[in-house]
């Protein structure tokens, strides 16, 4: 190669990592300008049925409206399999089951008739240790247990994949006791499926 195409080369490279470089800086940007909206009316985020959890905003809409469809079963089984974003913050997936029962909730469906079930599996197991065993780990409390009880309040009911929990070397008694052992998330999901309940991947 010739000396001037190793220069080229050389600052080709040198702008791709500087960029790489500042690309956490560039998220961090774009999320503060989200998070900073001065222009938001102060109820314009709300979490009616999870508190605290899993914020929407409601557009009171008719059409695929689940409140205002006769018959419907309102059965969903969520299978969440990542461990997203900062690992003292709940999973990203628990949040978003936690955002969707807010907007049943908001959309007409009482609580006492939402059949969801929560599957976790893979790289999203450590979610569903228990505080001990989490802080062990982490050297944190477990930021997913307050949200997973109040899913409970709610009638969510929180599952874990014992199959995942064997890959990661976990004991089962490790798991926090509010979430219910299964033999594996695949399993789970197939027998809800086949049993009436829509599927989500989180």
């Amino acid at each position: 190669m010739r000396p001037a195409a190793y220069i080229v080369v050389a600052a080709v490279a040198g702008f791709i990592g500087g960029n790489v470089l500042q690309l956490p800086e560039l998220v961090d940007k774009v999320s503060g300008k989200f998070a900073d909206n001065k222009s938001e009316p102060a109820d314009f985020w709300s979490t009616p049925a999870i508190e605290g959890f899993g914020k929407i905003h409601y557009v009171d809409t008719p059409a695929f409206k689940p409140g205002s469809v006769d018959g419907l079963s309102n059965k969903i089984v969520f299978q969440i399999n990542r461990s997203e974003g900062d690992i003292r913050q709940p999973n990203l997936g628990l949040e978003r089951v936690a955002r969707v029962t807010n907007l049943y909730y908001a959309a007409g469906v009482p609580l006492d008739q939402l059949k969801f079930v929560v599957s976790i599996n893979s790289d999203a197991v450590p979610a569903a240790l228990s505080n001990d065993q989490f802080r062990k780990t982490y050297g944190v409390d477990n930021p997913n247990l307050k949200l997973i009880s109040e899913l409970k309040k709610a009638g969510v009911q929180v599952s874990i994949c014992d199959q995942s929990v064997a890959f990661h070397n976990y004991q089962r008694d490790w798991i926090d006791p509010m979430v219910t052992h299964t033999i594996s998330s695949g399993t789970t999901v197939a027998t809800l499926q086949n049993s009436g309940y829509a599927f989500l991947m989180l």
